[in-house]
């Protein structure tokens, strides 16, 4: 039932074609949340088995997002909340001709939540960093959840006030901190959350863009920051991937950083 609704409820919104191209040529189905790795962690983990059987696997649909594929886009009318099973997201929001990423999700995390309680849209943007496989809630089901659940409500409220802080000691570092320790603190954010590969580069393949929309600097900047680094035996280029050498050092250029 609720498959159907998204898609006539998506009618003229900034998402429309975004959800109406993945359900015609994608994957999509039911989720199956007791058998998904990433739910337990999650906000709704704390849910008895009922619950998650009866009210949020048969009303939830997994989706299959590409690499580079918004899950949901800012001003677009809320319609429900997104666990990532499994990849990896930013979110963002748009400046013009550039973005200015404010956060980075992985599996487990629940995305979106905060925009029912901001008039009744979505307050940011999210964009996959790598193909992923994401679960939407409707808005319907979602709402009934934290309304009979305190506990799911609590532990939204704490990640939303974990969220506002990093966000807001974020910003003082765009006034307070230079370029390099900005350049060093995102890598290590980067790294905290996603983590290293095999190899000690990072788990993830990002360009100089995207690091210098973490940064909140310029791509120019990344670039020659990024090469300052190497030269200083602090990271090294591994083809398209970027390889932490001297975690210490690098921790060492931002430690000025507060909101990491």
């Amino acid at each position: 039932m609720y498959y159907y609704t998204l898609i006539y409820d998506l009618n003229h919104t900034p998402i429309k074609s975004t959800v109406l191209n993945l359900l015609s040529t994608m994957s999509n189905e039911h989720g199956d949340c007791q058998s998904c790795a990433s739910f337990p962690k999650s906000a709704l983990g704390c849910l008895g088995k009922g619950l998650i059987s009866e009210v949020i696997s048969p009303n939830s649909i997994s989706i299959s997002f590409k690499k580079g594929q918004d899950i949901y886009t800012e001003g677009a009318p809320f319609k429900g909340v997104f666990c990532i099973q499994s990849g990896k997201v930013k979110i963002y929001k748009r400046c013009e001709d550039r973005s200015l990423t404010l956060g980075l999700a992985g599996n487990s995390d629940f995305i979106g939540f905060g925009s029912e309680f901001n008039g009744g849209t979505y307050n940011n943007s999210s964009r996959c960093l790598e193909d992923s496989q994401i679960c939407f809630i409707p808005k319907k089901i979602f709402l009934t959840l934290i309304s009979n659940n305190v506990e799911i409500l609590l532990e939204l409220l704490k990640r939303s006030n974990q969220e506002n802080h990093k966000l807001s000691n974020f910003l003082r570092d765009l006034k307070c901190t230079n370029m390099l320790s900005r350049v060093a603190g995102a890598l290590l954010e980067i790294t905290n959350k996603f983590g290293l590969d095999s190899n000690k580069c990072l788990n993830v393949v990002l360009t100089r863009k995207e690091i210098s929309e973490i940064s909140g600097t310029t791509t120019e900047s990344v670039i020659r920051i990024l090469n300052q680094l190497k030269k200083e035996k602090i990271i090294d280029f591994i083809d398209n991937r970027i390889k932490i050498l001297d975690n210490r050092k690098l921790l060492k250029n931002c430690s000025s950083i507060s909101h990491l």
